[in-house]
């Protein structure tokens, strides 16, 4: 190599991402690219995201400061404590875990050539993801769907992503909101701000089951609390006040709010519990396709394709 030549210039894949996903700590977390209500001072984050946070923050935080005290001087179990803050550390860690982990992201073409992991990636796959050695996509979709993928490989349910120019493995697809596609793709929810694929599935799970064991234990507890007579404002020296009322009203209604959303996620539980038995992602119900080959939940996670912190020559970005 010619010491006087200057060295490409290489830096992280996170720094060039043009997904919709955006990337945290030094590319060590990733988040999806919901795009609806967006707030610019929280980062982006969207409207439904926030209303999730909201959902389990405030109910949290009202059943330990006021429900939680009275709740212990009418002897209630000394397990009610510890289940609650149990319990809220496994949603609020649930939750973190499926907003911020890779779902299962396949990178796209530009990327894999610049990292140079085209070989590795189809160690790991068991293909190659790019499609024949020495063709490269013509920009038809129709034309590339015919000579990128085999008849072995289309046959098996490979298909061709036009906008990622992969060849993605059965059952992945291409998320519009996050402008990737993903392993073992079931649906992008705004609610995580994040898509919901094969490595955080069961991130998902877990998040709605512990979620609805949380609401279980602080919805009703604040319901009686505020629902009652005028003893809790007495204990907060508002009693017969104006204020006490639209307090203890607000609450209420604050309350009746999150048990509706709550009786929502009981049902959105139960219907990914018949999904989990019957091996299917929602993708593949809504659209009435079979194409199950693994356990949704049980399954493995598989490889993790996308590594933020490779380096990449920025000349063939450019």
């Amino acid at each position: 190599m010619d010491p006087m030549r200057p060295r490409p210039a290489r830096s992280r894949l996170y720094q060039h991402w043009r997904g919709k996903s955006r990337f945290y700590c030094a590319g060590r977390c990733i988040t999806g690219g919901e795009g609806e209500c967006p707030i610019a001072c929280l980062g982006g984050l969207s409207c439904a995201s926030l209303a999730t946070w909201i959902c389990i923050l405030l109910p949290s935080a009202l059943f330990f400061t006021v429900a939680l005290p009275r709740l212990q001087r009418q002897n209630v179990s000394p397990l009610l404590l510890p289940s609650f803050l149990l319990l809220f550390s496994a949603t609020v860690a649930s939750l973190l875990a499926t907003c911020c982990s890779d779902p299962g992201i396949i990178p796209p073409r530009r990327f894999v050539l610049a990292t140079g992991s085209r070989t590795h990636l189809a160690e790991l796959l068991g293909y190659d993801l790019l499609g024949p050695r020495g063709q490269e996509p013509c920009g038809d979709p129709c034309l590339d769907a015919a000579s990128m993928v085999s008849e072995q490989l289309r046959a098996e349910g490979y298909r061709w992503c036009h906008t990622c120019q992969i060849v993605r493995p059965p059952r992945a697809s291409h998320c519009k909101d996050c402008d990737h596609c993903v392993l073992r793709y079931d649906h992008h929810c705004p609610f995580v701000n994040n898509c919901v694929g094969q490595r955080n599935y069961h991130f998902f799970i877990i998040f709605t089951t512990v979620a609805i064991f949380l609401a279980i234990i602080v919805l009703p507890a604040i319901l009686w609390t505020f629902s009652g007579s005028e003893s809790e404002d007495e204990d907060s020296g508002t009693a017969g006040t104006s204020q006490g009322s639209w307090y203890r009203w607000a609450v209420l209604l604050g309350c009746v709010a999150v048990v509706v959303a709550a009786l929502m996620l009981v049902m959105l539980w139960l219907y990914h519990l018949w999904l989990v038995f019957q091996g299917k992602t929602t993708k593949e119900h809504r659209r009435r396709l079979d194409l199950q080959s693994e356990p949704t939940l049980l399954g493995t996670r598989g490889p993790r394709l996308l590594r933020p912190l490779d380096f990449v020559d920025e000349d063939s970005l450019a």
